[in-house]
């Protein structure tokens, strides 16, 4: 029963997470994953493992070499997070409960104009709490910026700019971009207790 019950575990587990856990780091050929997932328990027809692969290398999760005879794939190094996922993190190690309208705050900062609902939801964060609903020649505005910048933002979209001040975690979020970007963290202080320095 034990056996059984964790076949139905791994089998339940989606077939992209199945590969990654499978390759392991030095990766395998297309033989050696069909082999060990069919001990696994999941049987996939070598071309439609193949055209799975070919996928999930062009989305940029795995990379693919030949070393003759074979094509060995292997886990991509993960693609370089955007400035708003980046924001988000940051913003609910801050505060978890006021993420959003800290992810605003600091987004409506850098950016200088009204940040739209979709940018929030690019950041990891829900809607904000204390924040004014803009509409009109602004949002017209914002909306034309994000075009020229190849960003399109559905028609109803909501755009916001903050209501509450979070100066204070806005210029933390700043200083550990600063800190990442320069990679310069053994030459802070650490015992700084508002200091929460992790990499980019």
């Amino acid at each position: 029963i034990k056996d059984f019950m964790e076949k139905k575990k791994i089998v339940e587990k989606p077939l992209k997470d199945m590969i990654i856990e499978t390759l392991g780091r030095e990766g395998k050929s297309i033989n050696e994953l069909s082999k060990v997932l069919e001990e696994r328990g999941i049987k996939k027809h070598r071309l439609i493992l193949t055209g799975y692969l070919m996928a999930l290398r062009d989305l940029g999760i795995l990379k693919e070499r030949i070393i003759k005879p074979a094509k060995v794939y292997s886990i991509s190094q993960m693609k370089k997070r955007t400035i708003y996922q980046i924001i988000g993190e940051k913003a609910k190690r801050i505060n978890e409960d006021e993420s959003s309208d800290i992810c605003l705050y600091a987004l409506y900062k850098i950016f200088n104009r009204p940040i739209f609902m979709r940018e929030l939801e690019n950041s990891g964060v829900g809607s904000p709490k204390n924040a004014r609903k803009v509409v009109g020649g602004e949002r017209k505005k914002a909306i034309q910026i994000l075009q020229e910048g190849g960003i399109t933002v559905p028609r109803n979209n909501s755009a916001y700019i903050p209501d509450s001040n979070f100066e204070n975690e806005f210029m933390q979020i700043l200083l550990e971009l600063v800190i990442d970007s320069y990679n310069i963290k053994n030459l802070v202080n650490r015992n700084v207790q508002q200091m929460k320095i992790d990499p980019i």
